[in-house]
C-alpha cells in the first residue's frame, strides 16, 4: 500500500477467540492459525454464523497493516466462502496486509439457488443488507480482540451485486466503511429485472444470433468509432453515437436470413433493447443498453473466452436460457410480489401496472437512495466505476445515480463521490476496452492522503502483454487523444469535458 501504517501484531492466539467471540446471535465455529505459505502471510481464520444462517470469515493476518478489507458477493449471491474466485480475493489481501473478511449473505446457493430462499424474509433481509452490515461488525469485534485495537481505516471493495451492497453501505451504514470501491452496482435492482423481461420480450421470435450481432458490432463501429477523436475500436460515450439498426446495417431480402444482414423484427429487438422500457403511452421507464457493447472480448481479463457482448447475457447459447432471463425469471417467481409466483411467465407482465406492484422489494434491495450526507460527513470517500460495453446491468444506470447524487448532494460532490465510465469493458471487466486498473489504491490514497482521483491508469491486456493503456477519467469528462501521440500510449491522452 502506498501509505504505510505502524505494522501490529497479535495480542493473544487465534485459539482464544472461539470462545470469547461466540454469544447471543454469533457462534465462532472455528478459528485456525495457518502457517505462512509461498507470499501469503501466517494468519488466524475465523470462520462463524450469525443467526439465522449469515456464514461469515474473517482472516487476520500475524503482521496486519491497520487496514479491514471486505469484499462482497455477486448475482443472488450464497456463494461457498473457499470457491476459487473468494480464495483468489482473500489471499490478494492477506498478501497486502489487510483483515480479510466476507460472507454468503445468509443462505447457500447449493440448497437454496437464485433466488429461491427469498421465501424467507429473514434470508432476504439477510441479502439486501443485513449480513453486510452485522459482518463488518463482528469483523472489527474479532480484530480488536486479536490485535488490541481496532482498524485504523476499512475498506469495502466489490462489484455487481457487491456494488450494490457497498452503495447500500454508504446509505444506510455510514459509519461502516472509510472508503468504498463500487464496480458497476445493480442499484436499481427491481427495474433491472424488470427490465431483462422487456428484453426477451423483444428479442422472442426474432432469431438474433451471436453471428448476426457480431455484423452489428462491425456497423455500429463504422458509424460512430471516430466520433470520439480517434478511430479505435472504442466509444469513449455510445450516447453520442446515432446508431440505428434498420438504417445502419444491411437489411435482409424479403423471405432471407443470414448472418450478414438483419431482418425487420431483427431490427426492432436491437433498437427496442438499445432504447429501454417505454410504456404503452410512450413514456421511458428504465435505460436500454447501449450501443457498442456487441464487439467480441473475453469475459475475464487475461482469459481465452472471448465472446460478443450480448452473448449469454442478453442472446441465449443454444439449449440454454440467457443470464438475463434466468436472473429475471428467479426474481418474479420468488421476490418481486411478496409472496412466491412459480407460474409466472413473461408474456403475462404489464409493464404499465406491474412495476408499482413491487414497492416492498424495492425498499429492501434497491440501493437508489442519493442522500450521503451522513457517509460524507463522517469522511467516507466513494469511487464508483462501470463499463460502456456492459450488458448484464446497464452502464446508464450508474450514470443515472450519480447525476442525482450530484443533484441531491451539490456541485461539491466530487470531493468524496467520484464515477469513472470505462470505454468497451464487460461487466466488472473482460471486454475490449481498457479493463485493467487498481480502482483501490486510488481509493487508499485519497482516504488517507487527501488525494482525489484525477484519473485512474488503465490497460487492456492481450494474454501477458500489455496492448494499450489509457486513463480512466471522472465522469463525465473523457480521455481525450492529442491527436499525435501513439494511441496506445497514456501520454498520448488527457482528461477533459467532452468537446
Amino acid at each position: 500500500m502506498p501509505y504505510t501504517l505502524a505494522p501490529q501484531q497479535p495480542q493473544q492466539g487465534c485459539d482464544s477467540l472461539r470462545a470469547g467471540l461466540s454469544g447471543g446471535e454469533v457462534t465462532i465455529t472455528s478459528a485456525t492459525s495457518l502457517p505462512a505459505s509461498g507470499d501469503i502471510p501466517a494468519y488466524c481464520r475465523l470462520r462463524g454464523v450469525i443467526a439465522p444462517e449469515i456464514q461469515f470469515e474473517v482472516n487476520l493476518p500475524e503482521h496486519w497493516n491497520r487496514r479491514f478489507y471486505m469484499f462482497g458477493n455477486g448475482g443472488y449471491a450464497g456463494e461457498d466462502l473457499d470457491a476459487p474466485a473468494r480464495r483468489e480475493t482473500r489471499e490478494a489481501a492477506l498478501r497486502r496486509g489487510f483483515v480479510v473478511a466476507s460472507n454468503n449473505t445468509g443462505h447457500d446457493a447449493e440448497r437454496e439457488p437464485l433466488g429461491s430462499f427469498a421465501g424467507s424474509t429473514a434470508k432476504m433481509v439477510d441479502y439486501a443488507f443485513r449480513a453486510v452490515h452485522r459482518t463488518v461488525e463482528e469483523a472489527r469485534r474479532a480484530t480488536a480482540a486479536y490485535y488490541g485495537r481496532p482498524p485504523a481505516y476499512s475498506y469495502w471493495d466489490a462489484c455487481s451485486t457487491g456494488g450494490r451492497q457497498g452503495l447500500i453501505s454508504a446509505q444506510r451504514f455510514p459509519d461502516d466503511f472509510d472508503g468504498i470501491l463500487a464496480g458497476a452496482p445493480v442499484s436499481n435492482f427491481v427495474d433491472t429485472m424488470v427490465n431483462y423481461v422487456w428484453n426477451d420480450r423483444a428479442l422472442r421470435g426474432s432469431g438474433l444470433t451471436p453471428a448476426k450481432m457480431g455484423t452489428v458490432s462491425q456497423a455500429v463501429m463504422a458509424r460512430c468509432d471516430a466520433a470520439d477523436g480517434l478511430k479505435d475500436g472504442l466509444l469513449a460515450d455510445p450516447r453520442r453515437c446515432d446508431f440505428d439498426p434498420a438504417r445502419d446495417v444491411k437489411q435482409c431480402a424479403a423471405g432471407q436470413d443470414g448472418d450478414d444482414c438483419l431482418t425487420a423484427p431483427q431490427a426492432r429487438a436491437i433498437s427496442a433493447i438499445n432504447t429501454g422500457i417505454r410504456l404503452p403511452d410512450g413514456t421511458p421507464y428504465f435505460h436500454g443498453f447501449p450501443v457498442g457493447s456487441e464487439a467480441s472480448g473475453p469475459s475475464l481479463p487475461g482469459g481465452t473466452d472471448s465472446a460478443g457482448g450480448w452473448t449469454r447475457w442478453i442472446i441465449p447459447l443454444p439449449g440454454q436460457p440467457s443470464r438475463q432471463f434466468e436472473y429475471a425469471m428467479t426474481f418474479m417467481q420468488n421476490m418481486a410480489f411478496g409472496k412466491p409466483r412459480p407460474d409466472f411467465e413473461p408474456a403475462s407482465f404489464d409493464f404499465a401496472r406491474d412495476p408499482a406492484r413491487m414497492s416492498a422489494v424495492r425498499g429492501l434491495v434497491n440501493a437508489t437512495d442519493t442522500d450521503l450526507s451522513g457517509f460524507r460527513r463522517r469522511g467516507g470517500k466513494l469511487i464508483m466505476y462501470h463499463g460502456w460495453a456492459d450488458t448484464a446491468l446497464t452502464p446508464l444506470m450508474s450514470v443515472e445515480y450519480y447525476e442525482k447524487a450530484m443533484a441531491r448532494n451539490g456541485a461539491s460532490t466530487p470531493d468524496f463521490f467520484r464515477l469513472f465510465m470505462v470505454p468497451g469493458m464487460f461487466h466488472c471487466r473482460g471486454g475490449f476496452g481498457t479493463d485493467s486498473f487498481d480502482a483501490m489504491t486510488s481509493l487508499v490514497e485519497w482516504v488517507e492522503a487527501g488525494k482525489a482521483p484525477d484519473s485512474i491508469p488503465a490497460a487492456q491486456r492481450a494474454g501477458d502483454r500489455i496492448a494499450r493503456r489509457r486513463p480512466l477519467c471522472p465522469y463525465p469528462q473523457v480521455a481525450t487523444y492529442d491527436g499525435k501521440g501513439n494511441p496506445d500510449e497514456a501520454a498520448s491522452f488527457a482528461c477533459g469535458m467532452p468537446k
